[in-house]
């Protein structure tokens, strides 16, 4: 899962990417990078994730991530919606981008690392 971060990240310099791939494990997935500690829903912190993009509505976008068709795009107000006001706070501090340029980031690369992380359109421990 690391590599696919990695990947991503690569289009940040080095310190950027750094800080970035740290926000993504500590803050959306927990510290466990999504490999481990299933919740009670299936699916790790991943499938948590997935619950929030749920509960504001944007379940089906999340969803088309996961699944094997096309990804569907969604806007940076969406992912800050999604992921929340104080997770969104704490990354932008760890990774010292300003909430709207991280919200931006996140929208553009978030659908390809989910996507990159649930082959054959399943979350992990499913």
């Amino acid at each position: 899962m690391f590599k696919v971060i990695e990947f991503i990240m690569s289009f940040f310099g080095a310190s950027m990417k750094q800080k970035i791939m740290s926000a993504i494990k500590d803050k959306l997935l927990g510290s466990s990078g999504g490999k481990t500690a299933v919740d009670g829903s299936g699916g790790g912190p991943l499938g948590s994730l997935m619950n929030q993009f749920k509960e504001k509505g944007l379940g089906s976008i999340f969803n088309s991530w996961v699944g094997s068709g096309k990804n569907e795009l969604i806007s940076p107000d969406q992912v800050q919606s999604a992921i929340g006001s104080d997770k969104m706070e704490e990354m932008s501090k760890q990774t010292g981008m300003p909430m709207p340029e991280l919200a931006k980031q996140l929208s553009k690369y978030l659908p390809g690392l989910v996507d990159k992380m649930t082959p054959g359109g399943k979350l992990p421990g499913q």
